[in-house]
């Protein structure tokens, strides 16, 4: 325990954050009952073992925070770390897995920015894009309706991909986002674009004998107006997350998947990734326990790629208009988490869903499965294409291929 401050307003200082730690053990206790009723008022017993793990999840945020509140009374806010950049042709596939994945530390990954589309050292001009999809309808968001939970048809309008590129571009169109547009789904012909980063072309999502719910979502195209915002969130069934920008730059925040409990998140909502407040709200008279999380600061910029760890909270500002496209995925670091919340995801929501946990649960996938240790200067053999990757051809591919 830290010693007692002796200047009074440094008192003062300890006495209003123990007070904002006890409202916040105070608003999980509420939660928890809240998560209890719902266990006992469902009758599907399926749904029930669903309710029964957000209860599990409340209770662990709680002892965490009550643990923290019981031996620190005084903390200077946390240092933000500094995401590593690591140049690709220094960085191989298994040292990838090895030293970012399996420890859960985010990374960017640079030097691939003439490979990422097909245009090569063009790509940011996003000629590709135009091309190959200007003419597509796509759903924009508008007036930010993607980080306010309103999304409807009145907050969302269906142009032409070229027209809502051309409106970013030019600042025309505030607010307005194509947000996680799946290409395999509604963009096929971008598919002959891009190009997707072999650090992740071993998705074990894509290696199944059995198509899924997830196995042609990825990879999806955001394309932004500047100031964009992704609010703070964790994805879904703790997958890993990658992005390759292409154009602009997106600042990101991304905090440990372990200290998710000191964010103040709610379950309320009913699933088992909790709701978490913007970051804007992040000071010590109303997030007390913020300080003790470990976070991550990092702008992305043209050309870079960023690993995200699965279970990760994370948040977006677009600093430009920008373009990326990204995806999620599984590997032997992730996947007994993923087919845990897979499961009881199957559970509560239905046959869809839990046909995507047979098709992971039963395949016995190889996790040293295109983990090459060779490393080169050749950055072509460091993506492959989105007809290797859908299906996980890519994952058997030799590694030279010229």
């Amino acid at each position: 325990v830290e010693s007692e401050p002796t200047d009074a307003h440094a008192r003062a200082r300890a006495r209003a954050l123990v007070a904002c730690m006890e409202a916040e053990i105070a608003r999980l206790v509420d939660e928890l009952a809240y998560a209890r009723a719902a266990v006992e008022s469902e009758p599907d017993a399926g749904k029930r073992e669903y309710r029964e793990e957000i209860v599990r999840r409340v209770e662990a945020a709680l002892d965490k925070c009550r643990k923290i509140s019981e031996t620190v009374t005084t903390k200077a806010a946390t240092t933000t770390m500094a995401v590593r950049r690591v140049h690709a042709s220094t960085l191989s596939l298994a040292a990838f897995r090895r030293e970012y994945v399996a420890t859960d530390i985010p990374v960017v990954i640079t030097g691939l920015e003439d490979e990422l589309t097909e245009d090569g050292a063009d790509g940011e001009k996003c000629a590709w894009l135009l091309e190959r999809g200007g003419t597509k309808k796509v759903a924009v968001t508008r007036n930010d309706a993607h980080v306010k939970s309103e999304l409807s048809c009145a907050s969302a309008d269906v142009v032409d991909l070229s027209e809502h590129f051309h409106a970013v571009m030019r600042d025309e169109s505030p607010g307005s986002y194509l947000y996680d547009c799946s290409i395999p789904l509604k963009l096929p012909s971008l598919g002959e674009c891009v190009r997707i980063p072999r650090y992740f072309a071993h998705d074990y999502a894509q290696q199944t004998m059995r198509l899924h719910a997830f196995s042609r979502s990825w990879p999806s195209l955001f394309v932004a107006a500047k100031d964009t915002r992704s609010s703070l969130h964790v994805d879904q069934w703790q997958g890993h997350f990658f992005m390759a920008q292409v154009r602009g730059t997106k600042r990101w925040t991304v905090f440990h998947r372990d200290d998710t409990a000191y964010l103040q998140p709610s379950w309320r909502r009913g699933t088992l990734d909790p709701a978490l407040p913007a970051l804007s709200t992040f000071d010590d008279t109303r997030m007390a326990f913020a300080k003790y999380a470990r976070r991550w600061d990092v702008d992305l910029g043209p050309g870079e790629v960023l690993f995200v760890p699965g279970g990760a909270p994370h948040a977006v500002h677009n600093i430009d208009a920008t373009v990326a496209f990204a995806g999620n995925f599984i590997d032997e670091t992730n996947i007994d988490r993923a087919l845990f919340d897979l499961r009881l995801m199957g559970l509560n929501q239905g046959a869809a869903m839990m046909a995507t946990f047979g098709a992971l649960d039963e395949v016995e996938f190889d996790p040293t499965l295109g983990a090459f240790e060779d490393t080169t200067t050749n950055m072509r053999n460091l993506v492959v294409r989105c007809d290797e990757y859908i299906g996980g051809a890519a994952a058997s591919l030799p590694f030279t291929r010229g």
